[in-house]
């Protein structure tokens, strides 16, 4: 370590010593001598300070001269002695510096030929100069030594201040990561928990499948639905085990399948006209949702909900049947008055018969007495005479008139009664839950006569029936009561007209036709029409502008959820208020299944 400046002989013109002739002298002798190398060494012999003095004498030189000398001068203050140089021989100087001035101690190397190499006394005085900017130099180097080690011991504390703070804010806030991470995972054990008790409670069946229709998960509730263990069914196709076949048992091309379809475009779909099929073989109705898992924007699979509706089903087909015969006790008294008008008149002819057949008795009696007589060949004038005036006293050219008009009124009125009760019955008959080709000309015929008593009193009813539509692919039962919903709405909205003009009548027309692949019935009324602020409610369960006990709201929604939900059609209306309304039934020739075609 460097302690002085380029050379000493500076140094020791601008140390700060006390002047006089001692500093002075030790100056002038060092500037005599011309060394050719000076140094400053610690006890140890490790040079702190060397000055070459442009002689050319290297470091080695004066590291092994400054171990030198702190051996001789290890109990001397001063010595001088020959040494040998890379440059020559050299005399070389030295004096152990005062305790005071750092425990140094000081050399110089000088050519042997120089006259006056200094004696005691001036090596003293130059010992006395260099101890002197020593001493100094080294209190100097003690204060920033003290000052350092202060600014290092401030520094330290200060650091460690840091230290413990940066480490105890660690320590807080990975305690805080832990109490939140910790924290973190009770929520997730809790939602965990929460999700599967969802799960394991929902009434309904729950199914995952990822993106190839594999099940990755069951709830409870579609092992106890169709009878496969959780266990079974993860991993299995789920198409394959209970959604192979339709309800006929034919095969069920996954192609057409809505979960497939799901999986493959996103959609989510609703069906309610499938099966599946449980571990015994045995299928039921479902109604379910397919909704689709999406990660980043891509499909990964789905989750299958669905319900066993096989009570449902049951419950519909019932609220059906009694909606039928609720409307055929509506139209009780009706029906029974169009009975008992043809019952009357057919009494009336078989009474008019009964006398008829008495007033012929007289007559038939006289005839079978003249044939015998006329077999026996002794016919008399008597005789002749007898059945002349039986023929008169019945009257027998009335009788002959009138008898077959009875007969044929007799006979109309039969089939009248006939017509009405095959009517009845098929409004009655339950139906089924399985499509069948329904002639509809016949089908609106029949709604007519069954509900004639509702509009003969206020409307004419005029058909336009095509006869070339082809029969249509439906639920008839339900049919039958969407059209006798409509017509009886339109009686009664002429009813709701005529009541401003009493003794009038109205127009109901039916008019069927074909248009494409759809079967079109329009029935029409000439009544009030609809107002605007109910149009949008028409099809809502239980809205009806009637009053108390003529309506309870439910026939045009029944109407739409036959037509458009269990036959894939359309109903809609056109009206024009104070000009009457037409309802137009749109059903499609052939009506399937539907495969999941209706999104959710």
């Amino acid at each position: 370590m460097e302690l002085l400046p380029d050379n000493l002989a500076d140094v020791l013109e601008a140390i700060e010593v006390p002047a006089g002739p001692s500093a002075a002298t030790a100056s002038e002798a060092l500037r005599g001598l011309e060394p050719s190398l000076v140094l400053i060494a610690d006890e140890d012999g490790l040079p702190l300070f060397v000055d070459p003095c442009g002689s050319g004498v290297g470091i080695d030189t004066a590291e092994s001269l400054a171990a030198d000398l702190a051996g001789r001068l290890s109990e001397r203050a001063i010595c001088r002695y020959d040494v040998t140089t890379e440059e020559g021989p050299r005399i070389a100087v030295g004096a152990r510096l005062p305790e005071r001035a750092g425990r140094a101690i000081f050399a110089c190397l000088i050519e042997p030929w120089r006259e006056g190499v200094p004696d005691d006394a001036s090596m003293a005085r130059i010992v006395a100069a260099v101890t002197a900017w020593a001493v100094a130099r080294h209190e100097t180097e003690r204060i920033e030594l003290r000052t350092r080690i202060e600014h290092l011991l401030a520094e330290q504390e200060s650091l460690k201040a840091s230290h413990s703070r940066t480490l105890s804010e660690a320590i807080d806030e990975r305690e805080r990561r832990l109490r939140e991470q910790e924290q973190a995972q009770r929520e997730l054990r809790h939602l965990h928990l929460y999700n599967k008790m969802i799960l394991d409670s929902a009434g309904e069946g729950i199914v995952g499948v990822d993106r190839a229709g594999s099940v990755v998960f069951v709830n409870p509730t579609v092992e106890r639905i169709v009878g496969w263990r959780a266990e079974h069914l993860v991993g299995k196709r789920e198409h394959a085990v209970f959604h192979h076949s339709d309800a006929a048992g034919s095969r069920y091309p996954e192609e057409d399948c809505p979960i497939r379809m799901t999986l493959s475009d996103g959609v989510t779909r609703r069906v309610d006209h499938e099966v599946f099929w449980r571990n015994d073989g045995t299928s039921f109705p479902v109604e379910y949702i397919v909704t689709p898992i999406l990660e980043s924007g891509e499909i990964t699979g789905a989750v299958v909900t669905f319900q066993d509706i096989t009570q449902r089903r049951a419950l519909e087909g019932q609220l059906v049947q009694a909606q039928k015969l609720e409307s055929i006790g509506q139209l009780a008294a009706g029906i029974a008055h169009e009975i008992n008008t043809p019952t009357q008149y057919i009494g009336d002819n078989l009474r008019f018969l009964a006398e008829a057949f008495g007033d012929l008795a007289g007559l038939l009696d006289a005839c079978d007495a003249l044939r015998k007589a006329t077999a026996e060949g002794t016919p008399t004038s008597a005789l002749v005479a007898q059945v002349a005036a039986a023929a008169d006293e019945a009257d027998l050219d009335f009788l002959a008139d009138e008898i077959p008009k009875a007969v044929d009124q007799s006979l109309e009125g039969v089939e009248g009664v006939a017509k009405i009760v095959r009517s009845m019955k098929e409004f009655s008959h339950p139906g089924g839950d399985e499509m069948q080709s329904v002639d509809l000309n016949k089908a609106l015929e029949s709604t007519l006569t069954v509900c004639r008593n509702e509009w003969k009193y206020v409307a004419e009813v005029v058909t336009d029936l095509d006869p070339q539509l082809p029969p249509v692919t439906c639920l008839p039962g339900e049919c039958n009561q969407v059209f006798l919903n409509l017509v009886i709405n339109a009686a009664h909205a002429i009813g709701d007209r005529l009541k401003a003009e009493p003794g009038e009548k109205g127009t109901i027309t039916v008019r069927s036709r074909r248009d494409g692949d759809w079967a079109e019935i329009r029935i029409s009324d000439t009544g009030t029409g609809i107002p605007e602020k109910h149009r949008s409610k028409v099809f809502d369960p239980f809205f009806t502008t009637k009053q108390v006990g003529r309506g309870t709201g439910q026939g045009l929604a029944i109407a739409h959820s036959v037509v458009c939900e269990k036959h894939r059609g359309t109903l809609c209306f056109e009206t024009e208020q104070g000009k009457g309304t037409t309802f137009i039934v749109r059903l499609p020739l052939v009506t399937k299944r539907p495969a999941g075609e209706k999104n959710a």
